[in-house]
C-alpha cells in the first residue's frame, strides 16, 4: 500500500520484513526480529506525522507552540490532537499537557502508550517484554498501522487531503 512520505513505506516494510523473520525463525532470534517489529512501527507513525507537518506547513508553528526545535513523537501527536482534535485548543504546550492530552492521546489511539514507551525504553538500553512477543508485537504493528490511518481520516474530516502514494519500490529508489 502506498504511504505519506518517503521514510514511511521503508520503515513499515521494514516492521514487515522482521515480523516476517520472527514467523519462520527459531526462537533464538526472536527478540531481536519483535524489537525491530515494534521500534520500526513506532518510528513508522512519527514518519507520518513528519509528513503531515510538512505537507501542511505547520513545522514553525509546531516548533513555536511546543517550544522545542527538535520535538518527540509524544508531543507531535499532542501538537496534531491539538491542532486538529482537541474541541479547545491550547495555546502553550504546558497548557495542554495540564489539561490530561496524555490520558487522551492514549484513549484515542490505542497501542501509543505501549509503542512510545517502548521506543523510550530501548533508547535508553531497556528492552520491554513486548520483544519476547510475537502476539505481542503484532498487536503494535497493527495499532500503529490504525494510528496512521486515523490520523489521516481526521485530516480529511477537517478538509486536509494528503497525498499517500510512495510505495515501498519508489521510496528505495530515491
Amino acid at each position: 500500500m502506498p504511504e505519506g512520505g518517503r521514510h514511511a513505506p521503508i520503515l513499515i516494510a521494514t516492521s514487515w520484513q522482521a515480523l516476517n523473520r520472527a514467523l519462520t525463525e527459531g526462537p533464538e532470534t526472536r527478540i531481536c526480529n519483535c524489537t525491530v517489529v515494534i521500534l520500526f512501527a513506532g518510528f513508522y507513525i512519527e514518519a507520518n506525522l513528519n509528513h503531515i507537518v510538512e505537507q501542511l506547513r505547520l513545522k514553525n508553528q509546531m516548533k513555536t507552540f511546543l517550544g522545542q526545535t527538535y520535538p518527540g513523537l509524544q508531543d507531535k501527536l499532542a501538537s496534531f490532537y491539538n491542532e486538529f482534535v482537541a474541541r479547545s485548543k491550547s495555546v502553550k504546550r504546558k497548557d495542554l499537557f495540564k489539561s490530561g492530552v496524555t490520558k487522551k492521546l492514549r484513549r484515542r489511539f490505542p497501542g501509543f502508550a505501549k509503542l512510545y514507551r517502548f521506543r523510550n525504553d530501548l533508547s535508553h538500553g531497556v528492552l520491554s517484554m513486548s520483544a519476547h512477543s510475537i502476539d505481542q508485537a503484532k498487536q503494535l504493528r497493527c495499532q500503529a498501522k490504525d494510528i496512521v490511518e486515523q490520523m489521516f481520516t481526521i485530516l480529511e474530516r477537517r478538509g486536509h487531503s494528503i497525498r499517500r502514494d510512495t510505495t515501498y519500490y519508489q521510496a528505495i529508489a530515491k
